[in-house]
């Protein structure tokens, strides 16, 4: 096995590491604004404008239909092209028979505990008959984001997945090949893949090596980056990268993923052994936040050289986060948790039937979510709501049911079939 996959495949990054262990072509259109007033949070799929507000086509939202594109496991995609209504286009490497899966069209059941076998490309090319496991597997959904026109999305965790394109949020193309990220990100002009040996695109589509992200825990070299993501800070870009193993170790890159800096203050304690699958890394308003599934919180307003820890919340953070424009707002078992800086939080109950999971907010303010990520393939549910406090379950029939979803984003889609414009 290469050194650098060794560490991915023995530790899972989708499962939360305390508690909730078994919880759940064509050529692009659009272009994102790159001025200084633009703060993206593509990470975390939300709005374009840093005020957080509807932006009209004369104010530089890109053109096309206005979608959410939600990433899951085993290269499974699915979009809402009616505002988070329904959803369609529901597709995955299983039913596909796509080569990373050795062109099997037998279903892959994520939730497998009977001895299940799955076929899977290793590094080396090689097809062979593994355990079904799809936390350490070439489809594990790793990061979607919106940016100059296209759908970007990785797979692939300790296994060799893929990088790929879409400018409909339904047809895919790889872009990047037989290799594995521990998340992707987009500051408005770069689109950014975090390893060890990071990859950077200026288009979404061709991608190049930069230098090695040097990470660095208590024995030694750390292999596996768990949480990735992007803020701005004085109008220049902040990518970080959290990566975890024998220790923790967080990277700042400044220079759009060019090099990479180690911060001169990172508390001990400042997040769990890894932010998993429940959480972010998000930016708002100068201010860069990590938040993990236990409720801690880690923030900078320095650009990343220092960083300060808090507590969110003695519960549970179930969600992705975003940042409003003007707040950063997270999710946990009933409740909202919102701050304007990172640091004071309030809590407030919410009215939904469901915990809320991966969530994405539009321009217009609509936010959709799944609920929580490891419940199984009969209990997923998808919601919906204009507040972030009061959540609709959509009715059996808005959507179909499939592998867990780890990622939302929204963007601008060219037409297809099943959303025509």
């Amino acid at each position: 096995m290469p050194a650098d996959h060794a560490d991915a495949t023995g530790a899972s990054e989708g499962v939360s590491s305390s508690g909730g262990g078994t919880q759940g072509t064509a050529t692009g259109t659009g272009t994102v604004s790159t001025t200084a007033s633009t703060t993206a949070d593509s990470s975390a799929g939300i709005d374009t404008t840093e005020g957080g507000s509807a932006s009209s086509e004369t104010e530089g939202v890109p053109g096309g239909i206005p979608v959410f594109v939600a990433q899951g496991m085993v290269g499974r995609s699915t979009i809402s092209c009616d505002d988070g209504l329904t959803w369609v286009g529901d597709r995955a490497w299983d039913s596909e028979g796509d080569e990373h899966l050795c062109g099997s069209t037998t279903p892959v059941d994520c939730f497998a505990d009977d001895g299940a076998l799955c076929s899977q490309v290793w590094f080396d090319g090689n097809c062979s008959m593994e355990a079904c496991d799809c936390g350490h597997s070439p489809g594990f959904s790793k990061g979607i984001v919106y940016g100059n026109g296209l759908f970007v999305a990785t797979w692939g965790w300790g296994w060799p997945g893929a990088v790929s394109w879409s400018t409909n949020g339904i047809d895919w193309t790889v872009g990047l090949n037989n290799d594995t990220f521990g998340g992707l990100s987009f500051d408005g002009e770069r689109f950014v893949v975090a390893s060890r040996t990071p990859q950077v695109s200026p288009d979404g589509k061709a991608w190049m090596p930069t230098t090695e992200a040097d990470f660095q825990g208590s024995g030694g070299v750390l292999w596996s980056v768990r949480r990735f993501g992007w803020g701005s800070y004085q109008g220049q870009s902040r990518f970080v990268a959290y990566a975890s193993g024998d220790g923790v170790d967080v990277l700042v890159s400044s220079d759009a993923g060019d090099n990479w800096w180690r911060p001169t203050g990172f508390p001990a304690d400042c997040l769990g052994e890894g932010p998993g699958a429940y959480g972010d890394i998000i930016g708002g308003n100068d201010v860069l936040l990590m938040a993990d599934g236990d409720g801690h919180a880690c923030r900078s307003v320095d650009g990343g050289q220092t960083w300060e820890s808090h507590v969110i919340t003695d519960s549970r953070i179930a969600s992705s986060g975003i940042w409003t424009g003007d707040e950063f707002w997270f999710w946990g078992w009933g409740n909202r948790y919102r701050s304007s800086d990172g640091i004071s939080w309030t809590t407030e109950a919410i009215d939904s039937e469901t915990s809320v999971g991966p969530v994405a907010r539009s321009p217009s303010g609509t936010l959709v979510a799944v609920n929580n990520l490891w419940l199984g393939y009969g209990e997923q549910q998808f919601l919906r709501s204009t507040d972030g406090m009061k959540w609709d379950v959509l009715a059996d029939g808005a959507f179909t049911g499939g592998h867990p979803i780890f990622f939302i984003t929204h963007g601008f889609a060219e037409p297809s079939e099943v959303c025509p414009g």
